[in-house]
């Protein structure tokens, strides 16, 4: 989309100009720039939630990842920020969060996690003819079954959408896509770091994922205060659940 190359050709002006080489961008619009070999890796996508700015729709974002290595295990600094209010989501790897962002930005409030209910999960699917499941379906997870109060949402922003897991503004989240480093890198270290957990659903090891293009493994992701121990051992039934390949 022409909404994509003019966030790309804007944010590599920034990076040209506050974060000169060596480093090796991976972006979606552009792909590979810089030398394999550099020592930091920094992984963009300039808009995600594409389809909701084209349309008008709230919400879209910036997120940025840097390395050290070639997996996701190895982002040390990640930065969403929501393009369509002042929030910005901040961490740095072994520091926590960052308060960033507008005083009436969503942040990490304890008091969100102090029990195991589950009123919020977050959903992430693509194209209708490529998923055969039922709501219901994820109630697999005892944590949803258990839960009465329980609302699904899809917000349309894979980046934002661990964000708002990892301050507690949802309690979950359900990526029923193959989805790619560059649209989960910075999200993924900023619920880590608030506390909470990933896992790849399908057997794959979601954090050894490479930093790179390719589209790799539907996930689930949940806040802190949850039991991530219960979630990991029936990632698999979720799987199957959702009509997904291991």
């Amino acid at each position: 989309m022409e909404i994509d190359r003019a966030c790309e050709t804007a944010m590599r002006r920034v990076l040209e100009r506050e974060a000169p080489a060596p480093h090796l961008l991976v972006s979606e619009e552009v792909g590979f720039v810089g030398a394999p070999s550099a020592p930091w890796r920094v992984v963009v996508d300039p808009l995600d939630g594409s389809l909701n700015a084209k349309r008008g729709l709230d919400p879209f974002c910036a997120s940025i990842a840097v390395a050290d290595g070639v997996e996701l295990k190895d982002v040390c600094i990640g930065y969403v920020e929501d393009y369509t209010r002042d929030r910005c989501f901040a961490a740095v790897r072994g520091a926590g969060l960052l308060k960033a962002g507008a005083q009436d930005a969503p942040c990490f409030d304890p008091d969100r996690f102090v029990d195991d209910l589950v009123e919020v999960v977050l959903l992430e699917a693509g194209r209708p003819n490529r998923h055969h499941f039922r709501y219901r379906d994820l109630s697999v997870m005892s944590a949803v079954k258990e839960s009465q109060d329980l609302r699904i949402r899809q917000i349309g922003s894979l980046a934002l959408s661990l964000c708002y897991v990892a301050v507690g503004v949802a309690d979950m989240l359900v990526a029923a896509v193959r989805s790619r480093s560059v649209d989960i890198a910075a999200g993924l270290l900023i619920l880590a770091e608030a506390g909470g957990g990933a896992v790849a659903l399908g057997g794959e090891d979601l954090w050894s994922q490479p930093l790179d293009l390719n589209k790799r493994c539907a996930f689930a992701a949940w806040r802190a205060g949850l039991d991530g121990g219960e979630i990991i051992s029936r990632s698999g039934e979720l799987a199957r659940a959702l009509s997904l390949d291991a």
